[in-house]
């Protein structure tokens, strides 16, 4: 089975992919990633680092400032 399949399981990005994606260097995702109080949520897969593209755009969309003056939701 493939990640294209239906009802298969999405491919986990590296932290090298999530910090293309957001334009960061690999250290400040697994920075973000290892914290005590995590902001971007990791997949722990023995010493390896792996991200879920939905926790991705959910993190990005948190960090959206609208400009309002009112404090965002967590």
């Amino acid at each position: 089975m493939n990640a294209t399949e239906p009802n298969s399981p999405e491919r986990l990005f590296t932290a090298d992919e999530v910090a293309q994606r957001l334009g960061v260097s690999e250290r400040w995702v697994r920075d973000h990633a290892t914290r005590r109080s995590p902001r971007l949520p990791v997949v722990k897969l023995g010493s390896l680092l792996r991200f879920c593209p939905a926790d991705v755009d959910a993190f990005v969309s948190r960090q959206r400032d609208d400009h309002s003056g009112t404090s965002r939701r967590n």
